[in-house]
């Protein structure tokens, strides 16, 4: 088995753990597998990034005309994916941002956390949809006081999908969701039309009606 199937494995077992977790309310364990999942997505980013210095390379061997001129500076650089990861973070959420004066909606503030006209605090996280299982992301937020949580869910087709959460409407669900490493982890799934919040023991929470709902923010 080679390394890249491997780790689809590895993936493929994290997110069975996950659900076994999520129903015997294991919350500790839901935490660090969540954790885990995060650190098999950004190692299947560096594959991809390793499959390209090597095309890369074998394209410039191909090239007789480039072969004499091969500079010695890496065609890419091991930090390459992690920088570019938090990078595309960065503009989505700078985008969405942005996007949300469209809609009347002017939050201050940069990064992760913002402000709206009224105040109120605003945290915004983001993750990719996992490649190895459709419909799925994790995604943390710093475990402070805030008001409102904004999870922002990007499909693998590239459509963005932004959960408004106010948080003084999910006080019983806040208090047990996941924590690990000073953060809440937020486990969601999309199911048909429907986005659900998986809360460790208990029933998944239907969180659809906070996608696009910008009343919290204004």
């Amino acid at each position: 088995m080679d390394l890249q199937t491997e780790l689809k494995h590895i993936e493929s077992l994290l997110l069975d753990r996950i659900s076994a977790a999520v129903s015997n309310r294991d919350v500790a364990a839901v935490a660090a597998l969540s954790s885990l999942a995060k650190e098999c997505e950004a190692l299947e980013g560096e594959f991809t990034t390793l499959n390209r210095r090597i095309e890369a390379v074998k394209s410039t061997l191909n090239d007789p005309l480039s072969t004499s001129t091969i500079s010695h500076k890496p065609i890419y650089s091991i930090q390459t994916h992690t920088t570019s990861r938090k990078a595309a973070a960065a503009t989505a959420r700078d985008e969405w941002v942005a996007g949300l004066r469209t809609h009347g909606v002017s939050l201050r503030g940069r990064g992760k956390r913002y402000q709206t006209a009224r105040g109120r605090s605003v945290a915004v996280a983001f993750a990719n949809e996992l490649s190895i299982s459709e419909n799925r992301w994790f995604l943390g937020l710093r475990d402070e006081s805030g008001e409102v949580a904004v999870l922002l869910c990007k499909s693998l087709k590239g459509k963005l999908y932004d959960i408004v959460l106010p948080v003084w409407h999910l006080r019983e669900v806040w208090r047990v969701l996941s924590r690990s490493h000073g953060e809440v982890k937020f486990n969601v799934k999309k199911d048909a039309d429907r986005f659900l919040l998986l809360v460790t023991g208990d029933e998944p929470l239907d969180v659809t009606k906070y996608v696009g709902n910008y009343e919290p923010l204004r």
